[in-house]
């Protein structure tokens, strides 16, 4: 790694500005000179000129000045095309690892939750504790994030392949410190001011039930009794999450694999000793706490010289940084939180019964399990991928590389989407035993979840970061909540947690669909709707043989799994969904995974007749 940060990459210590690359001014000042210097031969005495032998030489002198600018822009234009490529090339392989590191962290978080369930087993007030306690850590880190994970993952690609590594050091540097600082002040409010925030909420309105909750949480004595390790946790958890975008801009994601794999694991036997040594809620606090700094102070060690690295001659502004910081974190904060609680209050406002309640609860936390599965290792790796294609204000490759990663998104997600809908029942069953709504309510919400993953909305909030029109993000998810608060308005009296479900369906539907308009005039490429229904066919069909088998266990749910599989590679075999420009596009970023999808493609390249009906809309 560090023979990567320091010897891989070249930087010069000063830059050209890029649109002299665009102006050929030197070139035609001298023509027009020598246009000038010809007619005044012709037209004044002959005693009021130079030599020619001056005229010649300055000329000369002139071209050579021409030519090394000229070999200059050409020079420093390959060189960010160059990291541009490597940048692309090493999208693979950072997904595979970052899909691998999300799966550990799913099934390490579920063990966690086993071991301190257990342990908790004859109180489980005290596990009511450490769920307070970790909705606090959750909210408290998600507000203190100010977006600069997706602005770190826009920025950094497009400052290291444009003006080399010392310029992305030093815009990193920044951001680090920008982040510790917001850090450290987060601190010392949990710290010493907790509870006077609650003040401002208590004196809203007593109907405004959710304000009235956030002030008795702020004030919870639980909470207030175990907020100083909560606050280290913010800590280490907002420097690791930085650094892991940092590696994911990089394109560098076997550091997280590794670092992240080895905290994940190293807490698993750490939590069981402290429970068993009576260590209760403070001491499992305090153990997540200590591994998450010490898993931060890891990265910042091994990313030492790549963040000491001096001599950059190009200093990325902070103000467009912080800007798409802050509507990142304004677009998360609808589709992270606000979605979901706005639905909980209209559900609550409309008398829906608690148990109703919990039912959409679980069906909507398996529908986005189910939904994001295959696609974690997404995170960061492709909002870097489309900042490395746009390098260059390159609109072309950033549509082929848009278009790429939403056939690879749909390809990933649809297959476990599609099985998991056709045997809700069951798995709601085999995973909560005696709530037997929650199938019925998932199959629905997983017809929304097909919509959404095919429809490419993440990635469309990706690209139009990267081609600086974050207010259209905020726009449209802002716009999204405004027709879940409608529709849950007309849905939820009639339909109850159905009807909740429904409304935010439609509602995500309706912000991905706009994200995809904002994109329709700036990319010459189009959705490709085509292979979109050629796969959800072959998966349908494939499906088939599992409702002929009626698995009513796991066993029998694996055994249709594998089937499902097996007939849905056949299909696509018979379909070829891909085309040759997919493989072309595949083969400059991973000839072996090229090679592998070969007989997924169609075998002659597409006219531009059939590529335009391929990407209608």
């Amino acid at each position: 790694m560090k023979r990567f940060y320091t010897g891989q990459l070249t930087s010069e210590a000063s830059q050209l500005d890029r649109s002299a690359a665009d102006q050929p001014v030197p070139l035609a000042t001298l023509q027009e000179g020598l246009g000038r210097q010809d007619g005044d031969q012709r037209d004044d005495p002959p005693p009021s000129h130079p030599p020619v032998a001056e005229v010649v030489s300055a000329s000369i002198s002139s071209a050579n000045t021409v030519s090394d600018s000229s070999s200059a822009i050409s020079s420093e234009h390959s060189r960010a095309e160059g990291e541009a490529r490597h940048l692309l090339r090493r999208t693979p392989i950072s997904y595979l690892l970052n899909q691998a590191y999300g799966l550990w962290f799913f099934l390490s978080s579920f063990i966690l939750t086993l071991i301190i369930t257990r342990a908790f087993v004859n109180s489980h007030e005290l596990y009511g504790v450490y769920a307070v306690a970790m909705s606090a850590f959750n909210t408290i880190a998600y507000i203190v994030a100010f977006g600069l994970e997706d602005a770190t993952t826009t920025y950094v690609p497009r400052v290291l392949a444009e003006h080399g590594q010392p310029a992305a050091a030093a815009l990193i540097r920044r951001l680090l410190l920008l982040r510790s600082l917001t850090l450290v002040l987060c601190m010392g409010v949990m710290l010493f001011a907790l509870p006077a925030l609650a003040w401002p909420f208590s004196l809203l309105p007593s109907s405004w039930t959710w304000a009235s909750d956030l002030a008795n949480g702020l004030r919870n004595p639980q909470l207030l009794r175990h907020i100083t390790p909560i606050a280290f946790y913010v800590l280490g958890n907002g420097i690791f999450s930085l650094q892991t975008a940092v590696c994911a801009s990089f394109m560098r994601m076997r550091l997280v694999f590794v670092i992240g794999s080895l905290s994940q694991l190293v807490q698993l036997p750490l939590s069981y000793l402290v429970l068993r040594l009576g260590g209760s809620v403070d001491g499992l606090l305090w153990m997540q706490a200590l591994v998450s700094l010490a898993s931060a102070a890891a990265f910042l060690i091994w990313q030492a010289p790549l963040l000491l690295q001096r001599g950059a001659g190009y200093h990325q502004p902070l103000k467009p940084v912080i800007r798409l910081g802050l509507s990142a974190w304004l677009t998360n904060l609808v589709s992270g939180a606000l979605l979901k609680q706005t639905v909980i209050i209209l559900l609550g406002s409309f008398a829906v019964p608690l148990a109703e309640i919990g039912y959409f609860n679980l069906s909507y936390q398996l529908g986005h399990t189910a939904s994001l599965l295959m696609v974690t290792g997404f995170g960061g790796v492709a909002g870097s991928a489309l900042a490395a294609a746009f390098v260059g204000q390159n609109y072309a490759r950033l549509a082929r590389s848009w278009q790429a990663l939403i056939k690879i998104e749909t390809l990933l997600a649809a297959p476990v989407l599609v099985f998991s809908f056709f045997n809700a029942s069951l798995i709601a069953h085999l995973l909560y035993q005696g709530y037997e709504p929650v199938g019925p309510l998932l199959a629905l919400f997983l017809i929304f979840q097909i919509l959404i993953r095919t429809l490419g909305t993440s990635i469309h909030q990706s690209t139009l970061y990267v081609v600086g029109r974050a207010w259209q993000v905020v726009l449209g998810q802002w716009i999204s909540l405004l027709s879940l608060i409608i529709l849950g308005v007309v849905l939820i009296p009639s339909w109850g947690p159905a009807g909740a479900l429904i409304a935010d369906g439609l509602a995500q539907i309706i912000g991905g669909a706009l994200l995809l308009g904002f994109l329709w005039r700036l990319l010459p490429e189009r959705y490709p709707l085509s292979y979109t229904l050629r796969l959800l066919l072959a998966l349908a069909l494939a499906a088939i043989p599992s409702l002929l088998l009626r698995p009513h266990n796991f066993p029998t749910l694996t055994l249709a799994g594998f089937i499902y599989l097996i007939g849905a590679a056949l299909l696509l075999l018979l379909i070829r969904p891909l085309t040759q420009e997919d493989l072309m596009l595949l083969r400059s970023l991973h000839p072996r995974l090229a090679s592998y999808l070969r007989p997924f493609a169609h075998t002659r390249r597409r006219t531009g007749a059939q590529a335009a009906s391929d990407n209608a809309p």
